[in-house]
């Protein structure tokens, strides 16, 4: 996949703002146990995104 840095970005980005709706419904008091799983998924998958797009940064 030729764009798969900017691919990488936008699922990062998508991750972090799920995790944030997530964590917001939260902070709201409305919330089960299945959004305390998806707003740790979420930020654990942002993280790894991160972590890759630093790990494969191109060399200048």
């Amino acid at each position: 996949m030729p764009n798969q840095r900017i691919f990488r970005i936008l699922l990062a980005i998508a991750c972090f703002v799920f995790a944030g709706v997530k964590g917001w419904q939260i902070i709201q008091g409305e919330y089960e146990w299945m959004d305390i799983f998806f707003l740790i998924a979420f930020l654990g998958f942002g993280i790894m995104y991160v972590v890759l797009l630093n790990k494969n940064k191109p060399q200048q």
